[in-house]
């Protein structure tokens, strides 16, 4: 490339010899245009390789520096030095220009390095999580099913006893399950949200009856404290999933007293351009700075460092910030150490017209009197607390730890099947869907089923929410439980899911 270059030059350096007319000024300007655009426009497209241009250009503008010179006129002289000067700048031009083009492209090799390295670590990282969640599922399965059982037996435990001395001692038992359901269920909700199990549902529904429902649920625990707790909240109505919206507000209300040592915890709602502001705000000990970013990490307590468990797991926070991306909102904070916090993010103005204001409908424990729940589980505790918890509400159950079992004693007692509760994961590498199809098709009906699971995987998750049947996780509380049986007793004949 270079040599042809060169030869290239050669020629406009003998053309500038050669066609150089003297009496002819209109000529010598096209030819000297020629001979210095040729160089500078080339400048920058060879400066990656500058040999190339040295080759072109040096030949081309010598030989024809060394024709004006031979001339040996004052006006020849003058324009072969000047073409020498030009040379020598652009010379120097292409040094600058090459050193440039080699950093440019020295730079790109180190983006690309960049970019692959960051895309190794990013799938060293996400094997990593993956094992995490993996590890989090089996040890939460483990650990859920002996609570699972647990608070069954406590349940059914409560109704059967009668002396107060009793009672209370298993009021303390139901106490200590509680507490360790309300932890792992803290890290199911985690692994929930990043299932993309939790959809938003949004509806037009009034702030007031929410705030004021919080405010009377923490009031006790507030006045404990000391605190004054206030709601200022006009009429006003937002677009959004009240499901979300309120844990949001629960786990700041409930951060708020329990880091606010004296004085006062508000809920305030205030109308916006954006839309509708709802801020929590305490004068408890305040965030400093530096870490207002860290306190919506996992795990994170700045004021637990010896890590007690009656203060929480630090993960309040982490769920507030992911159910804020889900209605597409974003917590802000504003604190200073020792001067308060206030925590605020903005939902859409609603159609107050729009409103949903229609409340729950009353459950009534008859309606699942001598009905037929059959229960399908591998673990024979859950089994017999089920039982025990299933039969102290009037029902007629089925127990057994697979679904074929569960055919047979059906078949036995000469019973159909109302309502299935199954575990998820089975024997055998069964799942509790697979159970309820089975049972279902073997007697020819649509059988209501709920599906209860102890497992926290979110490719696990994901199937059991596809599935289309009910859905609870372990350890169930058995006000939820008599809830769901009410429904699905109530909502028979509408399909297997509902």
């Amino acid at each position: 490339m270079s040599l042809m270059a060169a030869a290239e030059g050669s020629l406009w350096g003998i053309a500038g010899i050669f066609f150089y007319v003297p009496d002819s000024l209109p000529q010598q300007l096209l030819l000297l245009a020629f001979l210095i655009g040729k160089p500078a426009g080339s400048l920058f497209a060879t400066s990656w390789w500058p040999t190339t241009f040295y080759a072109n250009s040096v030949s081309s503008l010598v030989l024809s520096s060394g024709g004006m010179l031979y001339r040996g006129s004052s006006e020849q002289i003058a324009i072969g030095l000047g073409l020498l000067v030009y040379l020598a700048g652009m010379i120097q031009v292409t040094r600058m220009a090459h050193a440039s083009a080699m950093e440019t492209i020295a730079l790109r090799f180190e983006n690309t390095d960049l970019v692959e390295q960051l895309r190794r670590e990013k799938e060293l990282a996400e094997q990593a999580n993956h094992g995490k969640s993996r590890f989090l599922a089996a040890a939460s399965h483990d650990l859920r099913q002996p609570l699972h059982a647990m608070v069954l037996f406590i349940a059914a435990l409560e109704e059967k006893i009668g002396e107060l001395e009793a009672k209370n001692l298993v009021g303390s038992i139901r106490h200590c399950a509680t507490a360790l359901e309300s932890l792992l269920q803290t890290l199911l909700d985690i692994s929930k949200i990043d299932a993309g199990i939790v959809v938003p549902e949004r509806v037009d529904f009034k702030l007031i009856p929410l705030v004021e429902r919080l405010r009377d649920e923490y009031a006790l625990q507030a006045r404990a404290a000391g605190l004054i707790l206030g709601v200022q909240c006009g009429d006003l109505t937002v677009h959004s999933d009240p499901a979300l919206v309120e844990p949001i507000l629960r786990n700041l209300l409930s951060n708020a007293i329990r880091y606010t040592q004296a004085g006062s915890v508000e809920i305030l709602c205030t109308p916006t351009r954006a839309g509708v502001e709802i801020a929590v705000r305490d004068t408890g000990i305040g965030i400093p700075a530096e870490q207002h970013g860290r306190v919506f990490e996992e795990f994170v307590q700045l004021a637990n460092p010896e890590r007690d468990r009656t203060k929480g797991l630090g993960l309040g926070l982490a769920i507030v910030r992911r159910l804020a991306a889900l209605i597409d909102t974003q917590v802000s904070l504003e604190s200073e150490a020792g001067r308060g916090s206030v925590f605020r993010f903005v939902l859409p103005v609603g159609d107050p017209a729009a409103a949903a204001g229609a409340s729950l409908p009353v459950i009534q424990k008859s309606l699942i009197e001598e009905s037929v729940i059959v229960v399908v589980d591998d673990e024979a505790e859950v089994r017999a607390g089920m039982q025990a918890l299933l039969e102290g509400w009037g029902c007629r159950v089925v127990v057994a730890d697979s679904a074929g079992d569960a055919i047979d004693r059906l078949q036995k007692d000469n019973l159909l099947p109302e309502i299935v509760v199954v575990d998820y994961r089975l024997r055998e590498g069964k799942t509790g869907v697979d159970a309820i199809r089975s049972i279902a098709a073997h007697f020819g009906m649509a059988i209501s089923g709920a599906i209860i699971t102890g497992d926290t995987a979110p490719e696990r998750l994901g199937e059991a929410k596809a599935s289309g049947y009910a859905l609870l996780h372990k350890p169930v509380a058995p006000g939820k439980l008599r809830a769901l049986l009410q429904n699905l007793k109530r909502g028979q004949g509408k399909g297997a899911g509902s």
